[in-house]
């Protein structure tokens, strides 16, 4: 009985090895094999008239959603696909006036992709994110410099801000689904924003990765040019996203609920351990200390 003390220590520390090896890691992995991402924010999607190729000059307002889901998880914990879906849907009419949908195969440690020539570049924002730039290729966004541009306080939530605004080509993005058509291209041709004023802005919380908020569109529209002589041929859409309002507090409410899930994961194993020790030091001192007659 007198050394009962033993075998709570050793219980403590047998706890703190299960979490540490095979709970853990479910809750401190960038991506669970289950995982599910999803983002809700507001702006405008205005596309170009099929018949005349121009952009109304009222901005038809629209409802943006990204999902992410884990597809194939065969090769959990060392990759994962993603399928990722993004989407813009017209308030009044309800319907689907832009959406892409493409699949990743990342690292689910890190969020970035896993193999080939653009392995390293970021889909998802890693664990612990650092204050350097980052090159983010996600969703319709094919490989841009994401600058750090300092540190921003929404909802009491501290959040790194990472920032682009410049050149972009991204005709892949307009391939079309079973909802949305597409822009078919001639050969020689591509889909960039006009004047190089494509902008995308992210608030990132650092210790989990997850999006805070989101700042992205083409004020200036997208048009098709010919690439041999840089001339627009004809337009496409005018768009932005913003998260506001109730997105952004629902937001700001799940990521509280994940940074304590990720701590509390991070760091149990490590208060189990010193529970051990302090266990087996309270008990040795009591076993050594002489009974009083």
């Amino acid at each position: 009985m007198r050394r009962s003390y033993i075998l709570v220590a050793i219980a403590l520390a047998g706890l703190a090895a299960v979490w540490g090896f095979s709970l853990a890691p479910r809750w401190t992995r960038r991506v669970a094999r289950n995982d599910v991402f999803s983002a809700h924010y507001v702006g405008t999607q205005t596309n170009a008239d099929p018949q005349t190729n121009i952009v109304p000059v009222h901005d038809a307002l629209s409802t943006y959603e990204r999902t992410v889901v884990v597809k194939d998880a065969t090769d959990w914990p060392r990759s994962l696909v993603l399928e990722d879906k993004y989407s813009a849907r017209n308030i009044e009419t309800g319907m689907v006036d832009f959406e892409f949908i493409t699949t990743e195969k990342i690292d689910p440690e890190t969020g970035a992709w896993a193999e080939g020539p653009y392995k390293g570049e970021i889909v998802l924002f890693p664990r612990n994110v650092q204050r350097h730039d980052y090159t983010m290729r996600s969703s319709y966004i094919p490989g841009l410099p994401l600058k750090f541009t300092g540190v921003r306080d929404i909802g009491g939530l501290e959040t790194y801000l990472f920032s682009y605004k410049g050149p972009i080509e991204y005709a892949a993005a307009f391939v079309g689904t079973p909802e949305t058509p597409g822009i078919k291209l001639l050969p020689g041709q591509d889909i960039r924003c006009a004047d190089d004023n494509f902008y995308y802005r992210i608030w990132v919380e650092p210790r989990t990765g997850s999006q805070v908020q989101v700042e992205e569109g083409c004020l200036s529209g997208d048009y098709v040019y010919d690439k041999a002589t840089g001339n627009k041929v004809f337009e496409v859409d005018r768009w932005n996203g913003v998260s506001a309002g109730s997105n952004l507090s629902s937001s700001i409410t799940e990521i509280y609920s994940a940074r304590r899930t990720y701590l509390l994961a991070l760091y149990l194993p490590v208060i189990l351990v010193m529970g051990s020790l302090g266990v087996l030091v309270v008990g040795g001192l009591r076993r050594n200390t002489p009974a009083i007659a």
